[in-house]
């Protein structure tokens, strides 16, 4: 997440232990939004084998630890945030992350050809006697022997008491289309278009795009779910000023897709910039945003 050396799980390594992986993904890639492509899967049943992903994963980093736990489950193309966009492979070939992680699922989206979908939940890190939180997303590629990898992993740091606070109920998150996909508009399109209307005011350019189960998550703040609270919470946050899209990926189907991308935005103390990461539905209106997940550094 905002200060490790990982996305999702890796919240609240020290920055330190990232600094030797900061090799930003190649520029062949930027911008790219490739399509997803393995044999349909229902959408139910994907779901589920994503929430068994998850758990046997969680287990495997509690057994052998963090490094050789990533390991296993990185796709050949994964990217991690240490802080910036990392391939994951050749980081977790030589890492030696000390410490202890935990997460769990508490929300799940799997594209209806049941071959892309994400994640999102709170982790917590202890080590050396100390604990740190965090809330990640990760986005999950369905590989053609019919496993899950990670194909992305972000996260955003939060207070340890969201990992340790009673666990939630999984919720899985609605994403069929209400009516025939927009093929007039494509994600990249859908993406850079929010990123450009960013400048005449954040809760504008959002609350035309957020779908009603949206859900939005910043740095140490409570995680936004639902249209409603989730443009209450952009509304608080610091507004982004820019941003700029560096890749994604979306389904065989066309209806589910990732981005992510850089953002810059104005404090008190200056400016500051991070990355987002979007899931993004395609309806018959359109893409809507189903996820907006800012690592704010």
């Amino acid at each position: 997440m905002t200060t490790g050396v990982g996305g999702r799980k890796w919240a609240a390594l020290p920055l330190s232990l990232a600094v030797i992986a900061l090799a930003v993904v190649s520029a062949a890639s930027a911008h790219a939004v490739e399509p997803a492509a393995v044999a349909p899967l229902p959408q139910q049943a994907a779901a589920r084998q994503v929430e068994q992903t998850e758990l046997a994963f969680a287990q495997t980093v509690a057994q052998v630890g963090i490094g050789p736990g990533f390991r296993k489950y990185a796709g050949p193309a994964a990217v991690m945030f240490l802080p910036d966009p990392t391939p994951a492979a050749p980081y977790l070939q030589t890492t030696r992350s000390p410490g202890q992680l935990a997460w769990r699922p508490q929300y799940i989206g799997v594209a209806p050809s049941g071959d892309l979908a994400f994640s999102l939940g709170p982790s917590l890190y202890r080590a050396a006697g100390k604990s740190s939180g965090g809330f990640y997303l990760t986005i999950w590629k369905r590989a053609p022997d019919g496993s899950w990898m990670f194909a992305l992993d972000h996260g955003v740091d939060m207070p340890a008491a969201v990992f340790e606070a009673p666990p939630q109920p999984l919720t899985v998150i609605a994403t069929d289309p209400l009516a025939r996909p927009d093929q007039s508009q494509g994600l990249r399109e859908a993406d850079a278009s929010l990123d450009a209307d960013l400048s005449n005011g954040p809760s504008g350019a959002y609350a035309s795009r957020l779908e009603d189960e949206a859900l939005v998550v910043r740095t140490n703040r409570p995680v936004a779910w639902g249209r409603r609270r989730a443009l209450k919470l952009i509304d608080d946050a610091p507004a982004i000023l820019e941003a700029q899209l560096l890749s994604g990926a979306v389904s065989a189907d066309g209806v589910l897709g990732y981005a992510y991308g850089k953002a810059r935005w104005q404090t008190p103390a200056g400016m500051q910039q991070g990355y987002y990461v979007r899931v993004w539905r395609n309806t018959g209106r359109g893409w809507r945003l189903l996820v907006d997940h800012l690592a704010e550094r």
